[in-house]
């Protein structure tokens, strides 16, 4: 059997404040095979986005990886210096987060935004650089690549923020992507197209992608496999239609029943 692409072994994480430490994930297991759509799912204040900053050592100021390990391709991410792990971000792994208008630089347009990327973690000279955007954009579905390469965020739907932002994400060719609530921002018409480009991508690009959400109807339709996640710690995990067919938490019951009302 082959190991996960992703597995994440007594992961905690805590923060400081007020003289003492609160733990915010608590001693979590998760693993993330190769090729699938595994799916964190919880509410607000769960941890769920808390382990995918973990997961790329992004953590904000005052939090902290207690304990635990995080696994990638067999490499010990905890381990590696600071500019390995530069060379990890956007080229092995890569985040779309919830909100692109905060995440995309306002001072940019999206095309040299998303030629940073190539930059970084490409051979691609300049010229190539311009025709590997365009490419990019038609590929995650925005229409007129070359007008909306030269736009800077404000000047764009939240749709079309959002393609970009997926658009820069697989730009270095990663094995896996952490999506983080990637269409909460969207209408129902938008979150299915966004879904739809993910599954696509998947598919086309060989990917694995971690889906971190609090909504279990997207899990139900994107996902092969769930853990889900209250105050810190995982409470169920299995494959998707097992866990959705028959769920032994009371938080997940109640998770399932939201998503039927």
């Amino acid at each position: 059997m082959n190991p996960p692409l992703l597995s994440l072994k007594n992961l905690t994480v805590t923060v400081s404040g007020t003289g003492r430490e609160k733990v915010l994930v608590d001693r979590i297991a998760l693993d993330v095979p190769a090729f699938s759509i595994t799916a964190l799912v919880g509410g607000s204040g769960s941890g769920k986005t808390t382990v995918g900053l973990s997961i790329l050592r992004l953590l904000p100021l005052g939090l902290r990886v207690k304990e635990g390990e995080i696994v990638f391709n067999q490499e010990q991410l905890f381990h590696v210096p600071p500019e390995r792990m530069r060379q990890l971000r956007g080229k092995e792994i890569s985040m779309v987060f919830q909100e692109p208008l905060q995440a995309l630089n306002p001072v940019f347009c999206v095309g040299y935004q998303i030629e940073e990327v190539l930059r970084c973690h490409t051979s691609l000279n300049r010229r190539q650089r311009q025709q590997r955007i365009l490419e990019l954009m038609d590929q995650v579905g925005l229409p007129d690549p070359s007008r909306i390469s030269r736009s800077y965020p404000h000047q764009l739907s939240g749709g079309m923020r959002q393609r970009v932002m997926i658009a820069q994400a697989i730009a270095g060719g990663p094995r896996l992507i952490i999506a983080d609530e990637p269409t909460s921002s969207l209408d129902v018409t938008l979150q299915a197209r966004i879904m739809e480009l993910f599954l696509k991508l998947k598919e086309e690009l060989r990917l694995s992608i971690l889906l971190i959400t609090h909504d279990l109807g997207m899990v139900a339709r994107m996902a092969d496999s769930v853990a889900v996640m209250r105050e810190g710690k995982i409470v169920e995990a299995g494959k998707t239609k097992d866990v959705l067919e028959g769920p032994q938490h009371p938080y997940t019951c109640q998770l399932r029943e939201a998503m039927e009302g």
